[in-house]
């Protein structure tokens, strides 16, 4: 017999079972945790009763804190024939009724759809397993308050400042809590460091590092000097002129991912590394290519990663990270599987290693046996379609068009087209048009999006857009806050030019300018 009691000082809940795979109830009390550290906590006790295929959510919060994260009314969700049904008092209040309703009800449905079956192994599915939860939400939301808001407001890259500051905040918070458990100050290299925060954070922290990527940031010139951030491509020939540290650091490195743990073995038999895999590439630089299509891409990859690790001599450790991003998995090498008296032998088993995967020496490479390793071009590549050719362009506008305009009646009122999800309209369109697109890095989203005055796109369906009048356009740029100072009638109509029914407002207020080609 299992008797479990959780005692706060307001409430005592008691469960007793024999067989906690067998209990027909099991009560579970959950701490909610605000974005804001300093606001109130909120207390759920989740009743699941088994028997029943039903779980009750009950604010156990008290009164007195006020909370705002959790409905301060009991509701519930049951299994009744094969469907899941939400229930919330009469009374209940209407917002937050309809927000279980249309937000938490649709994800719920969504999850028992990926559940996964008891024998089956899913995988690294704990977030913050190596790390004290307690730890890492009172120093994450610490360093958000010191660094994070004054970052989102000075950030002068193109890129959303709020996913990236927040995401690099939490790295920093993992990491340092991490680097306590060694009790001295830690060295570093970020291999691929990007904007440099993690850099800046870690170096604010106490730790000397460097971060060094194929490309400058605007943001760089904004830390202060003790900063050290390095503009430099990192090949085989050089990779052992960041050989130093306690610590090779991989966020996103892409093209390096493969290369940090080569980096960390060679820079000494005590260096560790952390390595946030995102976009799967081979040691030559060419994209990894899925072996087993049973799995995904990202988890073969992680898999592929985690081997060579442990090929390499580390004891290779995976986590969850508690980031804004799909992409979140990290492995961690603290640990040899090896005693530091056979480091020079593992290091003739890394260089074997590498040599097999690229077929080139890492140490006396010449340029010559260079020419198939490609990283990251110092000019960052356009990847919004805006540089796929013109001709390109208008054929898949027509092609998505005549499919749009299919059956049109032209005797009615204008025809505003079908509505189609985007990807039927990826089968209509020749491969090698698509085939065109791609190698811009453009997707067919984004072309269509480019497209805006013809097209709309919500919620991956495409149609018609409306045109627009003058009046609607300057209204949109007054709510915008963008001026009056947008020039119409300057480009010609699409509609007017490609229309069975020509375009359906009079040339006076159409926002573009009614003339041929």
């Amino acid at each position: 017999m299992l008797s479990c009691i959780i005692t706060r000082d307001y409430l005592t809940v008691q469960s007793t079972k024999d067989d906690e795979n067998k209990a027909e109830v099991e009560i579970i009390l959950v701490e909610l945790f605000p974005k804001n550290y300093g606001e109130s906590h909120a207390y759920q006790m989740i009743c699941l009763q088994k028997t029943e295929l039903k779980v009750k959510f009950i604010d156990v919060t008290p009164r007195e804190d006020k909370q705002n994260l959790c409905p301060t009314f009991s509701y519930s969700f049951s299994l009744i024939n094969n469907e899941i049904v939400l229930k919330t008092p009469a009374d209940a209040s209407e917002k937050v009724s309809q927000w279980l309703k249309n937000t938490v009800l649709p994800q719920v449905v969504k999850w028992s759809k990926e559940i996964v079956p008891n024998k089956a192994h899913k995988f690294c599915n704990k977030s913050l397993a190596l790390v004290s939860l307690d730890k890492y939400y009172e120093k994450y939301n610490k360093l958000k308050l010191k660094y994070g808001k004054e970052m989102v407001k000075i950030w002068p890259e193109c890129t959303d400042p709020t996913k990236f500051v927040y995401e690099d905040v939490a790295i920093a918070t993992y990491l340092l809590l991490l680097w306590e458990e060694q009790m001295t100050s830690q060295t570093f290299v970020d291999v691929g460091c990007g904007n440099g925060l993690l850099v800046y954070i870690l170096t604010m922290e106490g730790h000397d590092g460097l971060g060094v990527d194929v490309r400058k940031r605007k943001i760089w010139d904004l830390y202060p000097d003790n900063i050290k951030l390095k503009e430099m491509t990192v090949t085989p020939t050089n990779i052992h002129t960041i050989s130093q540290g306690t610590w090779i650091i991989g966020n996103h490195s892409d093209e390096l991912t493969p290369w940090i743990p080569v980096i960390a073995a060679r820079s000494s038999y005590k260096c560790n590394f952390f390595l946030l895999p995102c976009c799967a590439y081979n040691f030559d630089g060419t994209k990894y290519q899925r072996q087993n299509s049973l799995k995904s891409q990202y988890t073969e990859y992680l898999e592929y990663i985690q081997t060579v690790c442990q090929e390499f001599g580390f004891e290779t450790k995976m986590d969850r990270l508690k980031i804004p991003s799909t992409k979140r998995i990290c492995l961690i090498g603290r640990q040899r599987l090896y005693e530091e008296d056979e480091y020079d032998k593992y290091l003739d088993v890394i260089h074997e290693i590498v040599n097999e995967q690229i077929g080139l020496s890492l140490n006396g490479v010449t340029n010559n046996e260079l020419n198939d390793f490609k990283t990251r071009d110092p000019v960052e590549k356009v990847r919004n379609c805006t540089q796929v050719d013109k001709g390109v362009c208008s054929q898949i506008i027509m092609c998505i068009t005549n499919y749009l305009l299919e059956g049109c009646p032209l005797e009615a009122d204008w025809y505003c087209g079908k509505k189609v999800q985007i990807n039927d309209l990826v089968d209509l369109i020749p491969s090698n048009l698509l085939k065109a697109l791609k190698s811009e890095c453009g997707g067919l989203q984004t072309l269509l999006r480019n497209n805006h005055h013809i097209f709309e796109v919500q919620k991956g369906c495409v149609q018609f857009r409306f045109p627009r009048t003058i009046e609607e356009v300057k209204k949109n740029m007054i709510n915008k806050k963008q001026g009056n100072d947008v020039k119409m009638q300057v480009k010609i109509c699409w509609f007017f030019n490609n229309h069975p029914q020509k375009c359906p407002l009079d040339r006076s207020v159409c926002s573009f300018l009614h003339e041929k080609h």
